[in-house]
């Protein structure tokens, strides 16, 4: 029975992750589809922004307040419903014939996605011991952000052989069977576990009030969300393009280019909390690796360097410096009280989803206004000067995060208050 129950708890887990990496895949797709997207709805770089961006403008308010819904109606509902949504809404991108109804669907799609991180999160708090628990949560994580790099090199290919409406069907059939699964397999508690009161025991409103008036949340907000912005919107859309059009590389070589991003964070991410545990000290390497992450991307974007290889490199590079980001989640939780933590988390997350939402419009209406009217094959083709000076939103961004993290002041850990001691 122990073992039945042991593999059960893999099964809904996995079943979580799942729906984690799903979210990612879906939300990085457009940036495959680029010159299928311009070619179908007849559009430029502003209206493509806006299409992909829809999506964070759903699911930046909904983290405000669906770990309050998590903890009230529990993983199994919300989930379920959320994946079929995102199903379904994936379904509707796919036969899309007018923008509008494209912006609907990936509107649809964030709110959806909203649920997938902290349903994860609540799994692995519910069905496993809290030793392990950091570690289930960084595991899933990663096999979250998977989900970006499938759905850019691997997509790609995908797309070019059985065309975007295709894939993109067969993408919301399968967010369809999840949340089938999902619904039949997922409980929110293993069964020798009794119920608790899970009613929160502050209000939601009360929490974002209480966080909104520490000063100290909105200054690492700003850092989170202004270093998060190159990997959200550079990395999750406009660099497939720029490098199609700036640097000749074919769809696929762009898009697994993009993907090396993600790779970075998948590989730094884990790495950099552990030293930034050991050495007590979050602010220093934020700041060192803004400044590292401002470097490799002017690189990429305005140097010479061209050659594939050395591109994917920086990118890998630029995603392991922007992997730093990860720490402003720990300063939230270290800056705010125990009781209001759940909401500082939710206020950071809302601002980071916000910047990125605004970016990859911002980006998009900047190219617009640069163009000359260079069109190849019924598509909308930008220069290189047109990208550089489009892209520069970025490193003044990620500056702007540079400036803002002296201005935090950090806490001391009560693991360094006892080796002080020692």
């Amino acid at each position: 029975m122990k073992k039945q129950l042991h593999l059960y708890r893999w099964i809904v887990w996995g079943l979580a992750v799942a729906f984690y990496f799903y979210e990612y895949f879906i939300r990085v797709a457009p940036s495959v589809m680029v010159d299928d997207l311009f070619h179908s709805f007849n559009i430029g770089a502003g209206v493509f922004g806006l299409i992909s961006a829809a999506y964070f403008y759903a699911y930046a308010p909904m983290q405000l307040p669906v770990g309050i819904m998590m903890d009230r109606y529990g993983a199994r509902k919300l989930l379920t419903i959320a994946t079929l949504i995102c199903g379904f809404a994936t379904l509707l991108f796919g036969v899309s014939l007018k923008v509008w109804v494209a912006i609907i669907a990936r509107f649809l799609m964030g709110g959806g996605s909203a649920f997938a991180f902290l349903g994860m999160v609540y799994i692995s708090s519910h069905w496993f011991h809290g030793k392990i628990l950091a570690r289930l949560v960084g595991i899933g994580n990663s096999l979250g952000m998977l989900g970006a790099v499938g759905g850019e090199g691997p997509l790609a290919i995908i797309v070019h052989t059985y065309t975007w409406r295709s894939t993109v069907i067969s993408l919301g059939i399968i967010g369809v069977l999840l949340g089938i699964a999902i619904l039949f397999f997922v409980r929110n508690e293993p069964p020798s576990v009794k119920h608790h009161d899970t009613k929160p025991k502050t209000s939601l409103l009360k929490s974002m009030k209480l966080a909104c008036k520490n000063s100290q949340t909105w200054i690492n907000g700003i850092v989170a969300m202004m270093f998060y912005t190159a990997t959200t919107a550079f990395g999750g859309l406009w660099a497939i393009p720029f490098l199609q059009q700036t640097q000749g590389f074919s769809n696929a070589e762009a898009s697994f280019a993009a993907s090396m991003i993600y790779m970075g964070w998948i590989a730094a991410g884990p790495f950099i909390g552990y030293v930034s545990d050991k050495i007590c000290n979050r602010k220093v390497l934020i700041s060192s690796l803004c400044f590292l992450s401002i470097i490799f991307f002017c690189l990429v974007v305005y140097s010479p360097i061209s050659a594939p290889i050395w591109i994917f490199i920086l990118m890998f590079l630029l995603g392991v410096c922007l992997s730093g980001q990860l720490l402003c989640y720990s300063l939230a939780i270290e800056l705010n009280t125990h009781e209001i933590k759940g909401a500082a988390l939710a206020m950071t997350n809302f601002l980071v989803f916000v910047a990125g939402s605004a970016m990859q419009t911002s980006v998009g209406f900047f190219l617009d206004t640069k163009w000359t009217g260079g069109i190849s094959h019924h598509i909308r083709v930008y220069s290189l000067e047109n990208y550089q000076f489009a892209l520069a939103l970025f490193p003044l961004t990620m500056a702007l995060a540079f400036i803002f993290n002296f201005f935090i002041k950090e806490k001391k850990k009560p693991w360094c208050k006892k080796r002080s001691a020692l």
